[in-house]
């Protein structure tokens, strides 16, 4: 075949106009987070139903609730080695598959420790599945829309969060914890079927894989007017791609500081979402309210993430990312103090909680893009990517640690202050950034509103 009709795949897909099947991934990726999202959390959901039909005390659970998270480090890395070897459409599924099935499997569970087996499955199974979904939307999506449409479809993750204590709400008093985790399994496995049918493979996957008539059929069917004799390639590196990489990269040329501070913006973030995520529902139980009244209120947590995600999302092109997280930091220690005061749920109290998930998921569901601003094309996978595994330390040990302080007897009132912590951490650490960090738009001008495009 003549190179005269070669196009780049990647430049291909990245200059399609949106259409409607580039929406229809998008909805379809969005309730892959969604019921992922609702498998992730959904132990802290049935937490406090399941630790009175079981005589323990809740704190019993912690490693329960931290075990899913170790999972889904685990399920990421496997996850990001069989995408490149096998395909992300097929790893996607396999792990989606995996966790679902673990989430039906612990029904089955018996006491603690068989809870923590299933839990730490379903992390690696629907963990695995995240950065695939991820990396498939951001390979078929125009270039233009690509950061917007993946926060889009990674909201459906918080989605996923109010739909599971919404539908717990009802489910949990009437059925019982274990309706939860069936709803878990059996939803994800029907979902997998539309995935199979109606999403394709990357073509830039297939393409280095030297598929190219199935490359050339997936890219058809977003540019139908595309030759059918074209040949796909996959693009050139440039002098920039091809120097050095990897870790090291991440320390190199004045970046250390930069690094350093936002690993650090990544544990503090994640230890607030995922503090509450675990134990905001028995925390506020212990007020003497009604379970299916904190499940309602606990919903509006997601519903404040889905809109603060999506809003800061689009700030963000006209303001800088480091100001706005700084303005959610600070929002978040003030909505953490109002939960240490609360003595009784209240519309105050759906108001502030709403106002939690805004600013606090807003901020993370940003973390990324802001790490892709810091920096170069060659080291950015490798930045975010780090970034995202180094903040595992605070998803994995404030669960660990606030049930070791309901264990030692604490207050909510106490334990939410201390909460506050991690959010004035990192609203030092966000202007520390803004002053002293090498930000790759003071040698690219504009690098910030486009990193994620590139």
């Amino acid at each position: 075949m003549s190179t005269a009709n070669a196009l780049e795949v990647g430049r291909l897909m990245s200059e399609a106009p949106m259409t409607a099947r580039h929406w229809q991934i998008v909805c379809v990726g969005a309730v892959l987070m969604m019921l992922d999202g609702y498998d992730l959390s959904v132990m802290g959901i049935v937490l406090p139903t399941m630790a009175e039909a079981w005589k323990l005390e809740p704190s019993a659970f912690k490693w329960a609730l931290s075990a899913s998270l170790i999972g889904v480090g685990v399920g990421s890395v496997l996850a990001g080695l069989m995408g490149d070897r096998w395909g992300r459409k097929k790893t996607l599924l396999f792990m989606y598959g995996f966790g679902s099935v673990a989430c039906l499997a612990t029904v089955t569970a018996t006491d603690v420790s068989q809870l923590i087996l299933w839990r730490f499955l379903v992390g690696v199974g629907m963990g695995g599945a995240i950065p695939n979904v991820i990396s498939l939307v951001s390979e078929l999506m125009p270039a233009q829309r690509r950061a917007f449409q993946i926060v889009l479809v990674y909201s459906g993750a918080a989605l996923g969060g109010a739909l599971g204590s919404l539908l717990g709400s009802y489910l949990i008093p009437h059925f019982g914890w274990t309706s939860a985790f069936y709803v878990g399994g059996i939803a994800p496995l029907a979902i997998a079927v539309i995935v199979w049918l109606a999403v394709p493979e990357s073509p830039a996957f297939l393409v280095s894989r030297e598929r190219n008539v199935e490359a050339r059929a997936t890219v058809r069917r977003f540019l139908p007017t595309l030759p059918e004799d074209t040949q796909l390639i996959m693009a050139a590196q440039s002098g920039a791609e091809a120097g050095s990489s990897g870790f090291s990269g991440l320390f190199s040329h004045g970046r250390a500081g930069s690094t350093l501070l936002i690993w650090l913006l990544f544990i503090c973030t994640q230890a607030m979402v995922f503090f509450i995520q675990s134990w905001y529902v028995t925390l506020l139980a212990r007020t003497g309210d009604p379970i299916d009244t904190v499940l309602r209120t606990f919903s509006l947590w997601d519903f404040g993430a889905l809109i603060g995600g999506v809003l800061v999302a689009w700030l963000a092109t006209r303001i800088a990312l480091e100001k706005l997280l700084c303005f959610a930091y600070i929002m978040a220690a003030g909505c953490l103090f109002m939960l240490s005061q609360v003595s009784s749920i209240s519309a105050a109290t759906a108001i502030v909680t709403f106002a939690t998930g805004f600013s606090i998921v807003g901020a993370s569901f940003c973390m990324g893009a802001l790490a892709a601003t810091y920096y170069p094309t060659r080291i950015r996978t490798t930045g975010i990517g780090m970034g995202l595994g180094v903040g595992r330390v605070g998803s994995i040990s404030s669960p660990l640690i606030a049930g070791a302080l309901i264990s030692a007897g604490w207050t909510n009132a106490q334990i939410f202050s201390a909460a506050i912590i991690p959010a004035v951490v990192a609203s030092v650490a966000v202007l520390a950034l803004l002053k002293w960090g090498r930000r790759q738009e003071l040698v690219n001008p504009g690098a910030s509103h486009r990193a994620l495009a590139d």
